[in-house]
């Protein structure tokens, strides 16, 4: 398909055989078509450009984008099975060290405004330039892929592939809520809410795709509560939470974004924090998951947080028979869990009594 790839070499002697300049290519990092005609031929050939030139740091050379276009406005990619788009996108994602080209190259080509409107979208929405000063949010999103592509390279991480993805999606479509949510308030930028905004684009973008149920149910956690760690620090620094409060908070978000990894689910967030032109921020320690994270560990929030804190035999050990009762029961303890005010089983059983105590009354 590119010149590059149609190199041959004599295994008796080394000798390189180079009939289209391919060497040439590579050594300019200009990414040439071979033949235009058989070019068409697979038109998956076009995302292989786009990984192409993500990985290896190649250009198009005019003929090759005018071809690629040509293509793509004839709508010959409309038919490709979404399991080989993916794999060429998960190339794109856990290939490159800045996946961030291969995605403007899609843009420039007319590949996102035709294929992904969700990702498209991001383009030109503004952003408070206060948190913001990149630009828009497709800037933003640019910059915050190519910070995760090298978060999941720290060999401190150690994340399996699956885990590599979960992050690059993930940090892909966590701002699809920003299009439908930003606005001018008081003269200044807003996008309220575009977390909880952000999940029905990013399951209609992952629809299109096949990286797999764990993975869209990561991006749509991710989306609707990546904030939540820098939120919850503020709060902490600024007294609005006491240590116990930030300590159930966490582990309510541990309950929602549940069977994902918190390590997953902070490096999207540390992601999006980093992705900013803000001065030091590309370095310097990311203090709001350092605290999450070392919260989880001081109270085993990985397993407790995850566990009832009361059962429906603890429910009938106080009297109460299986049935609606019982649920509401259960219910209403987990409800004050979330909220804060228990975190114990022993809380929960009194809160229990309480309540049992409350109805009988």
């Amino acid at each position: 398909d590119f010149t590059m790839n149609a190199l041959t070499a004599d295994p008796l002697t080394g000798e390189i055989i180079d009939c289209f300049a391919g060497l040439q290519s590579l050594g300019s990092r200009v990414l040439c078509v071979t033949d235009p005609h058989t070019f068409k031929d697979d038109p998956l050939r076009v995302y292989r450009a786009v990984q192409f030139s993500a990985r290896l740091g190649m250009e198009l050379d005019p003929r090759t984008e005018l071809l690629l276009k040509t293509m793509i406005e004839e709508g010959a990619l409309d038919h490709l099975l979404k399991g080989r788009v993916t794999e060429e996108l998960k190339k794109l994602m856990l290939k490159s060290p800045q996946p961030s080209i291969g995605f403007e190259l899609m843009q420039k080509l007319g590949i996102t405004e035709r294929y992904f409107p969700e990702l498209h979208a991001l383009i030109g929405v503004p952003q408070e330039p206060e948190w913001h000063p990149e630009g828009d949010v497709w800037v933003h999103t640019m910059m915050c892929v190519d910070q995760a592509a090298k978060l999941i390279r720290l060999p401190t991480r150690n994340f399996n592939e699956e885990e590599q993805l979960q992050i690059m999606i993930g940090t892909l479509t966590h701002d699809f809520g920003k299009p439908s949510t930003t606005e001018f308030q008081n003269g200044r930028i807003r996008s309220n809410n575009h977390e909880a905004a952000g999940v029905e684009p990013t399951r209609a973008f992952l629809d299109r795709l096949g990286f797999g149920s764990s993975v869209k149910l990561a991006a749509e956690n991710c989306a609707a509560y990546h904030l939540a760690p820098g939120v919850l620090h503020r709060q902490l620094e600024k007294s609005q939470l006491d240590e116990r409060g930030y300590r159930s908070a966490v582990g309510r978000i541990l309950r929602k974004i549940a069977p994902l990894s918190a390590e997953v689910f902070l490096t999207v967030a540390e992601a999006d924090s980093r992705g900013r032109t803000i001065p030091d921020v590309d370095w310097k320690p990311y203090d709001s998951g350092i605290k999450f994270r070392e919260t989880i560990q001081e109270y085993g929030l990985d397993r407790a947080a995850l566990q009832p804190l009361i059962q429906g035999r603890d429910l009938i050990g106080l009297g109460v028979e299986p049935g609606i009762r019982m649920g509401n029961l259960i219910k209403e303890i987990n409800s004050a869990r979330d909220r804060g005010e228990i975190d114990t089983r022993d809380d929960a059983l009194a809160l229990a009594k309480q309540l049992i105590l409350e109805a009988i009354s």
